[in-house]
């Protein structure tokens, strides 16, 4: 096996705009890839926007995976954290800078406000799978 799941989720604030950060996910993700919005409601009543894709096709994740490693503006630095990135069940944690992304860049952060993805990997070595998929 390998890629069996990759879900993505970011909070967007009301001083952000909430479109233009969608439209950059569903070119990220495709339209082939359910996006769900929640609103919940800040400390003052602001709106926060919660936005979540969940994609269980293992084309579709492996091609977005692709996708966003062909992206990433320091792959380097992601080979040489991925041990960082991996948890005993072997998922790998990525979480990139939002507002560099609706700049158009992917970038690894670990800041708080991120759009973090989370990829299921079963079946091989997770390490390997990235470094294969991200070469």
């Amino acid at each position: 096996m390998a890629i069996t799941q990759l879900d993505l989720e970011v909070n967007i604030h009301a001083t952000e705009d909430l479109d233009r950060i969608i439209n950059y996910l569903v070119r990220l993700l495709t339209d082939k890839a359910p996006i769900v919005v929640e609103v919940l409601y800040g400390h003052y009543g602001n709106p926060i926007y919660r936005v979540k894709s969940s994609i269980r096709d293992k084309d579709l994740a492996m091609s977005v995976t692709k996708s966003i490693c062909s992206s990433l503006v320091d792959r380097d630095y992601l080979l040489r954290t991925i041990g960082n990135r991996i948890d005993s069940s072997g998922n790998i944690f990525l979480r990139f800078d939002k507002q560099e992304f609706v700049g158009g860049r992917i970038i690894l952060s670990d800041a708080d406000d991120v759009i973090r993805v989370r990829l299921r990997i079963t079946g091989v070595d997770v390490v390997q799978f990235i470094n294969e998929v991200c070469k």
